[in-house]
């Protein structure tokens, strides 16, 4: 975290300012007060998450009152989804909130007693310390248009893990039932269509003609080849597959019918924040880069929000868990490794555009081989990747305050490739 940041922070602290920690549970909360010096100034203070929440918004007025402070600020670990209705009641009342990072409570557990206690209201007063000190994190603010793609992406990546688990069903039953099927047809080709969709058993197939068979193999499908037909065909006569029992023909009718209910969910989900992303200006600039795509975008600022909320490209690494960490003391020098501690997705979803860009830009190709062949010192091809990363997202970064294009000719002149 830059020195600055951490300055803005602390100083946003002041004299006139009361500081309420929350922990927020499913149902019961506990919010505990304290000034900027972390002292304890008001009692603790139970509320229901789901019934009125005027309790707590009284009780901070109250404490306002009591202690003579004209400010507050409310701070809460985000607790699955259940601080965001909280979130909103004091949003709507005009009052500022922050987040209080997980691993920061866990870390700081027992630092004032010496105690490894845990209850809400231990929890919710370390809390409101923490906070006097600063190390709290402010919320991205997402609304409108940036609501919608984080909104539509949660959706999206819902929908493609629960393809994958269907997925995964149909080969369990494949490997009960047919193993042999999958050496011909794979899961998701048009191809083997026509078996899952009359549930066609190796019995069934075995039955059958091979006339009839190929008849109802190339229904609709003009590019099936015979001879996979033919292998299907003879395969089903050895397979080692088990008996089938009462329900095995409905349970892969079911699976392949949600297996295509989900693609096709996944396919408009998509093509919606397609457009949705399309309407922002630097992400048109963006996906002008060979090896950038609409889906990598859409899954940066879903995570993000707007990236012009952001002054400096390091925030955004350190969102995401790539910044870099270094462990040294004294003489000793340690190697730096990337912090890991961040957003998984937003991590992901920046190494799946550096692979991209490294297999499809000339420039972030040449970078990647100066990188790992011609550098004094050559790095890993892992780490290369993480290099080509940090510089993508200063480009994008530059994209968005910029307001330019990725000039890629201008990239390779400025860059170390040709200078060495």
């Amino acid at each position: 975290m830059r020195v600055n940041e951490v300055n803005e922070k602390i100083g946003r602290i002041t004299e006139d300012t009361l500081i309420c920690g929350i922990d927020i549970g499913k149902t019961n909360c506990c919010a505990r007060f304290c000034d900027y010096r972390g002292m304890e100034v008001y009692k603790k203070v139970w509320f229901d998450r789901t019934k009125n929440l005027d309790v707590i918004g009284c009780n901070i007025t109250a404490a306002m009152y009591e202690t003579g402070k004209n400010d507050v600020i409310i701070s809460f670990e985000p607790t699955g989804h259940y601080w965001l209705n909280v979130n909103k009641y004091f949003n709507d009342c005009g009052l500022e909130t922050v987040l209080m990072p997980t691993q920061t409570v866990k870390q700081e557990k027992g630092s004032y007693d010496q105690q490894p206690i845990k209850s809400d209201p231990v929890d919710a007063l370390l809390i409101a310390r923490l906070t006097s000190q600063g190390k709290y994190v402010k919320k991205i603010e997402r609304d409108g248009l940036y609501q919608d793609i984080y909104s539509g992406y949660r959706l999206y990546e819902d929908l493609k893990k629960e393809l994958n688990r269907i997925k995964n069903k149909i080969h369990v039953w494949n490997d009960k039932y047919f193993p042999e099927m999958e050496h011909v047809y794979k899961i998701d080709s048009v191809g083997i269509k026509p078996i899952y969709k009359n549930a066609l058993l190796p019995s069934d197939i075995k039955e059958m003609s091979m006339d009839e068979f190929t008849e109802l193999m190339t229904e609709n499908n003009t590019y099936a080849r015979k001879a996979s037909i033919k292998k299907i065909k003879e395969l089903s006569e050895k397979t080692s597959g088990i008996n089938p029992d009462k329900y095995t023909k409905k349970e892969i009718k079911y699976l392949y019918d949600r297996y295509l209910e989900l693609e096709k969910g996944i396919e408009e989900i998509k093509k919606e924040l397609i457009e949705l992303a399309s309407q922002i200006d630097y992400v048109e600039k963006a996906v002008e880069i060979t090896g950038v795509g609409y889906m990598s975008m859409v899954g940066i600022i879903a995570e993000t929000g707007d990236l012009n909320n952001y002054d400096h490209a390091k925030q955004v690494l350190k969102m995401s868990g790539l910044s870099l960490k270094e462990t040294s003391s004294g003489q000793k020098k340690g190697k730096k490794h990337i912090s890991k501690r961040g957003r998984p997705i937003l991590r992901r979803n920046l190494k799946q555009t550096g692979i991209a860009l490294v297999g499809k830009n000339s420039f972030f190709m040449q970078l990647h081989n100066y990188y790992t062949t011609e550098r004094e010192r050559p790095l890993t091809k892992i780490i290369s990747i993480n290099a080509i990363i940090r510089k993508f997202v200063y480009i994008l970064m530059a994209l968005v305050k910029n307001k330019d294009s990725f000039d890629e000719e201008k990239a390779i002149r400025e860059s170390c490739i040709l200078s060495n």
